[in-house]
């Protein structure tokens, strides 16, 4: 019987050591939560990472055409826009600027194109008004954004276009859309 006794106190200090380091864990956690490094107080609630405020601001209206003179009217591909460099902050590196398009059920992150005409699912600004051509959106300059969808979406759809400098809060861009009439020409 000496052998069950010796048994059954290693399972009672082994479930007291459990016990211990549980204990110790939950007070840590506790008190992290309590200097602010915890959960916020809607447990129920994702984490929110926030950015400054916008250093864009839309100018004017957005305009929208379409590449494909079979759908011109009904569907545009090719948006344009003017935003401008509210003047909080630094200088906006133009080429560190995330652009995402939401029209319905289409959602795309575009990418930046280095052509002065932007193929399908990029994007492109012309240089700032006033600057030397380069990437530096200073405080007070605005540049306008050409954007290629990767396929067309209904005239009628509700649009947003989402431009994020690196570190700021996204400039919101939202429609409506003044279609512009058929050129014949491709954007």
């Amino acid at each position: 019987m000496g052998g069950r006794e010796a048994c059954t106190l290693e399972l009672a200090a082994i479930f007291a050591a459990f016990i211990t380091v549980t204990t110790l864990f939950s007070f840590v956690s506790l008190g992290a939560g309590a200097m602010g490094g915890g959960p916020s107080a809607d447990a129920g609630a994702y984490p929110v990472l926030t950015a400054g405020e916008p250093h864009l601001a839309p100018v004017g209206e957005v305009t929208g055409s379409s590449s494909v003179p079979e759908l011109s009217g009904g569907y545009i591909d090719a948006l344009a826009f003017r935003i401008t460099h509210t003047g909080e902050g630094g200088p906006v590196d133009l080429s560190r600027v995330t652009v995402t398009v939401m029209a319905g059920t289409y959602l795309e992150v575009l990418t930046q194109s280095g052509a002065s005409l932007p193929g399908p699912g990029m994007w492109t600004a012309t240089p700032p008004s006033g600057g030397e051509g380069g990437t530096l959106l200073e405080a007070g300059e605005d540049c306008t954004i050409r954007v290629n969808l990767d396929r067309p979406i209904p005239v009628g759809e509700g649009l947003t276009v989402k431009v994020r400098p690196e570190g700021s809060a996204p400039c919101t861009i939202t429609g409506p859309v003044r279609v512009l009439p058929d050129t014949g020409a491709s954007s």
